[in-house]
């Protein structure tokens, strides 16, 4: 059994149908599946489900478009814009991950107000918590919101983070910063940046991860926030990081149907031929999960931690906080803090990888703790 097997063993933590109700909010069914065409996969970051679900809703026409979000370059710059996708071709180029700070409220919103279509959202846990307090007073909004696709989310990061990268990735070329992918490949998988002059440059996606991880330039709402799964999304999807996965040469993800509203209709599409699917226990997704969804609920701690940098953050779930959790709080809020400092936060993308990692491995540790 190999290192990273037996870590996974030693570390591997118990959940209950308790933590399941708790950090996952309302489950009825999940899945582990991937969608079947290798063309639509290539640049998704989890098994393209969430471009194949959109895909097939459209070709039986059970919507009419899917607000989806994509990144744009300017200046070399990375910045996010929604768009409602109508066309395969618009969704599929909408697929991966996005790590950069966006305004649902803002650019969103004004897109699903004014569309008279049957729609598919796909957006982050508290996107779909401010969309779902819009339909409430908006039936005939809610009647044409068709399905709300949750992505999971430990946090997300503002510009800071992404600009300052490419900033770094385009040093020394004379050609201006074209495409710029967060995450594609298996498991991990990699970054990678697209100048004008057709080259392209491929890192590891740790060499982003490593500071998105450690909590670095976070997006201060997301301090405040506890929901990891989308308590108010109709399904939730995301990665789940399990050894036994790792081995796998197409990468899979979890699905969690959430809502008996759309519980027959994402049946039927998932079980199609278009989609390898297997269903599995609640659990194998919170496992999948086990450090950054525990830590996101548990806003206990950093109520508790708040306290040492005069920050005032409501405590939702009122849990017993450990002591290493309480260390973990302190490190995220720490490293928040460091991040703000005009004079400081410099010194952060100075340090050398070596020091990041071991730093990472201490915070990692500490979350993996039972």
């Amino acid at each position: 059994m190999s290192i990273s097997a037996c870590l996974e063993k030693f570390l591997n933590k118990k959940f209950s149908n308790q933590d399941v109700q708790e950090q996952m909010g309302s489950a009825l069914k999940s899945y582990l599946a991937y969608y079947n065409d290798d063309s639509v996969r290539e640049n998704a970051a989890s098994g393209g489900v969430v471009s194949g679900i959109l895909i097939e809703l459209l070709k039986n026409k059970t919507i009419d478009g899917a607000l989806v979000c994509y990144t744009q370059v300017i200046n070399n710059k990375v910045t996010a814009i929604y768009k409602i996708a109508e066309t395969i071709d618009e969704i599929t180029k909408a697929s991966g991950s996005k790590y950069v700070e966006s305004s649902f409220a803002k650019d969103a919103w004004p897109l699903i107000d004014k569309y008279k279509g049957n729609l598919a959202i796909v957006a982050l846990p508290c996107d779909l918590t401010f969309l779902k307090h819009k339909i409430n007073k908006n039936k005939n909004l809610k009647n044409r919101i068709i399905i709300s696709i949750a992505l999971l989310c430990g946090h997300n990061s503002n510009s800071t983070l992404i600009n300052t990268l490419t900033k770094k990735l385009a040093k020394g070329k004379d050609t201006p910063l074209q495409k710029y992918t967060f995450r594609k490949g298996h498991w991990r998988g990699q970054l990678e940046a697209n100048f004008e002059d057709g080259s392209t440059i491929t890192k590891p996606f740790s060499y982003f991860s490593i500071y998105q991880n450690l909590f670095f330039f976070p997006c201060s709402k997301c301090l405040y926030c506890n929901d990891h799964f989308g308590f108010d999304a109709d399904i939730s999807v995301g990665d789940v990081w399990s050894y036994d996965l790792k081995q796998s040469n197409i990468k899979t993800c979890g699905i969690t149907l959430k809502n008996k509203k759309v519980l027959k209709l994402l049946d039927k599409t998932l079980q199609s031929s278009a989609f390898t699917i297997n269903t599995i226990d609640h659990l194998k997704i919170l496992e999948g999960q086990k450090r950054s969804a525990p830590f996101h609920f548990n806003i206990s701690a950093r109520h508790k931690a708040g306290k040492l940098f005069s920050i005032k953050i409501p405590d939702k779930v009122g849990k017993k906080v450990k002591w290493h959790e309480y260390l973990c709080a302190v490190i995220v809020l720490f490293n928040w803090r460091w991040s703000k400092s005009k004079k400081y936060s410099k010194l952060i993308f100075k340090m050398p990888r070596i020091i990041l990692k071991c730093y990472l491995y201490l915070f990692k540790g500490l979350e993996s703790l039972k």
